[in-house]
């Protein structure tokens, strides 16, 4: 009996060494664990406050710095296109303030040109039938890469056919048209502009025909030049008149307009006189659009969002730049 009594004594000896030198086992493990969860957060942490403050110093620098991109047209004293200039014969001024240019090519950027041709009752017969043949030498001169889409209007604009580099289907769409409603000519150029978004080059072009102002629509003339000033998109225009007593009133009317309409997006207007000078006018429009420099720089922090002017000169005062924008509004300021 004694020695079945000093046996249980020493049984319940074992059990309760064995569960204290467990307890031991078990408090020693826990407290590596969290001496090394310890040391893998603080060797962690330095990476990944490096890595969260490069992307915040990333993000800052994506907000307030905008470069500014240009596309210019060097034209001598007596029209013709100037070619072969460097990065040192130009100069370019953000508000009258002359900034360095840091990005500079002479290589030719292929185009997404729209087409907004005025398809109105007055354009009908042999006025438009010009402008159809006008616009098939036009597309005859694009290039490999370039890309157009054709939008007629009337009393509202219309897409005929969506951005492609099948431009035979362009030419067979031209060929059906007829003249026929009133002139939403500035509808048209904003449904232009919207529309230019979907091109697939960096180059946005709006190739503008038409005979007469706008007489019918939803839009206005000073909204319209608003939203040619925000885009980053060209208007060449051409603007087509004739000698009848009726269209004489809305002669001076017309040039003022175009004129106003592309010195806001950049580009040019021509006037013509006589439709079968429409050719012509379009392969000088084409030469131009063709013959660009590309210049951008990083504009100054601007303090609001203001409008900012932008000009472009040269070395040489008698050569004329026509820019592809006249300025821009900067992106608001983040405050602080």
């Amino acid at each position: 009996m004694a020695s079945e009594q000093s046996f249980s004594t020493v049984d319940k000896w074992h059990s309760q060494h064995r569960s204290a030198a467990l307890r031991r086992v078990i408090i020693l493990f826990l407290c590596l664990a969290s001496s090394a969860g310890a040391a893998f957060r603080q060797t962690r942490r330095p990476d990944r406050d490096a890595n969260a403050k490069a992307q915040d110093q990333s993000f800052r620098i994506g907000v307030k710095v905008e470069l500014v991109s240009l596309y210019a047209t060097v034209h001598d004293g007596r029209g013709k296109i100037v070619t072969g200039l460097s990065q040192d014969d130009f100069k370019v001024y953000d508000n009258d303030v002359r900034q360095p240019i840091s990005q500079f090519s002479r290589e030719y950027m292929p185009l997404s040109i729209v087409i907004l041709l005025d398809t109105s009752g007055s354009m009908s017969g042999k006025k438009l039938e010009n402008a159809k043949k006008s616009l098939s030498r036009f597309l005859d001169r694009l290039k490999p890469g370039d890309e157009a889409m054709l939008i007629t209007f009337d009393s509202r604009p219309h897409v005929v056919q969506s951005f492609t580099r099948d431009l035979d289907r362009i030419r067979r769409s031209i060929r059906r048209l007829d003249g026929n409603g009133s002139t939403a000519l500035y509808d048209a150029i904003l449904t232009g502009l919207k529309e230019s978004a979907d091109g697939h080059n960096r180059r946005h072009v709006l190739l503008l025909l038409s005979d007469g102002v706008n007489t019918y629509g939803q839009a206005e003339l000073q909204g319209t030049i608003e939203q040619l000033r925000r885009s980053a998109t060209e208007l060449f225009a051409i603007g087509l008149e004739t000698d009848l007593l009726e269209d004489m009133q809305y002669k001076a009317i017309t040039r003022s307009v175009l004129d106003r309409l592309t010195d806001s997006a950049g580009g040019e207007s021509f006037i013509v006189g006589r439709t079968n000078e429409l050719g012509k006018v379009c392969s000088e429009i084409s030469e131009r659009m063709h013959h660009q420099y590309t210049l951008a720089y990083y504009p100054p922090e601007a303090r609001d969002a203001r409008w900012h002017t932008v000009r472009i000169e040269t070395r040489v005062p008698s050569y004329r730049v026509v820019a592809s924008k006249t300025g821009y509004f900067p992106a608001t300021p983040i405050s602080r």
